[in-house]
């Protein structure tokens, strides 16, 4: 079962799940994660939240011995509610997407030797550009793993 991931925002109560999905980013996360912790910032990966992944694993699980019935929470639109998920500060993502950005526009990494760096970098810098304005909201976010279709 294949993920990919997505940007979630939460700024007070007022949850976003972006619907631009990061298959450069979510292929690249290891690598990412290598190039973040030699630049002395944290891994992307510690911001990736698989609340969604998790219940789908469980629903399928009791499915096969009983009937799963299957609510949405109201809030976020999905099968878990804001309390379920994991939550970031902004500004602790925005220091490691500002450090890959930043080197990324001026180096080839080998941690990340042939990826299209061309489309990670167009993914980081949507993040950025998404997280930016809630940064000095005090604002929360994580990547939302998700099952790819």
């Amino acid at each position: 079962m294949p993920a990919c991931l997505h940007l979630a925002t939460l700024n007070e109560r007022s949850f976003t799940r972006h619907p631009e999905p990061l298959p450069a980013l979510t292929a690249c996360l290891d690598g990412l994660d290598h190039l973040a912790k030699a630049l002395g910032a944290g891994s992307l990966s510690q911001f990736v939240d698989i609340t969604e992944l998790e219940l789908q694993d469980a629903e399928a699980m009791l499915e096969a011995s009983e009937t799963v019935s299957r609510s949405v929470d109201p809030e976020t639109g999905l099968v878990c509610a804001l309390e379920d998920m994991q939550w970031f500060p902004v500004s602790a993502g925005m220091v490691t997407l500002e450090a890959l950005l930043n080197h990324l526009a001026r180096n080839q990494p080998r941690e990340l030797k042939g990826a299209d760096l061309a489309q990670l970098g167009a993914e980081l810098l949507y993040c950025e550009q998404q997280l930016r304005p809630l940064e000095h909201e005090g604002g929360q976010f994580h990547l939302h793993a998700v099952v790819s279709d």
